[in-house]
């Protein structure tokens, strides 16, 4: 038997597929057509999907391989227009660099430092160097740890600014440029009980600190600033 015959015997078998001597000539007949016409249908699908699959340039095989994740910052509603350049919006702060190579932060006083490593990817993004923590202290290997009473270190008014504003939030402006070569700066917020140790006054340790190399890094919370 050719391979012919046999496609010819499974499609005659298929076709009498739920038929029995019982049954009427006339539904055979009628069952025949009908399963004919289905076939028509079917291959005309199949050519009209394939011929547009190649006139589009799109595979028509199933599963087709996964796109690639768009660029962002995750759970950061935000966009990137240019190298260096971002403007991001989250519920815990913004992000924007301007036109004078700045870069501005707004933090929102109520979910204030909430997302640590968002806002740290979110400065880098923008060019700045900046190294965030939460309840831990950081310097580098020549650093006497020098700081004034509201927990600044020598140097950082160069490079970061902050404003609060009547609307509870604060506004923090970097300036990239203003960064010693090899340094970034370095911040670390106290946690719920180092604040409480201190009365909330400083919230935040802010010093430059060296790239590259190892930094001491030490859980005790800044004294407390006692200015009136």
């Amino acid at each position: 038997m050719t391979e012919h015959d046999t496609d010819v015997l499974d499609a005659l078998r298929d076709s009498l597929d739920g038929i029995t001597m019982d049954t009427p000539v006339e539904r055979i007949e009628a069952v025949g057509r009908a399963r004919r016409r289905r076939r028509r249908i079917v291959g005309m699908t199949a050519g009209v999907a394939a011929a547009a699959g190649l006139a589009l340039g799109v595979p028509t095989y199933g599963n087709p391989p996964t796109a690639p994740p768009a660029a962002g910052d995750g759970s950061a509603a935000g966009d990137s227009t240019g190298a260096g350049a971002v403007h991001i919006r989250t519920a815990a702060y913004t992000v924007d660099t301007k036109k004078d190579g700045t870069v501005h932060a707004t933090f929102d006083k109520q979910r204030y430092f909430t997302d640590h490593a968002g806002l740290q990817d979110a400065l880098r993004r923008a060019g700045f160097p900046v190294l965030i923590k939460e309840g831990e202290f950081c310097k580098g290997p020549q650093d006497d740890g020098t700081l004034d009473p509201s927990g600044v270190g020598p140097g950082v008014g160069k490079v970061m600014k902050g404003v609060r504003g009547e609307n509870g939030k604060v506004t923090f402006v970097f300036t990239p440029s203003a960064m010693p070569s090899g340094t970034q700066l370095f911040i670390g917020f106290l946690n719920k009980a180092q604040l409480a140790s201190v009365h909330g006054n400083p919230g935040s340790v802010e010093r430059l600190v060296p790239t590259g190399v190892p930094l001491t890094c030490s859980t005790q919370a800044p004294p407390a600033d006692t200015r009136s």
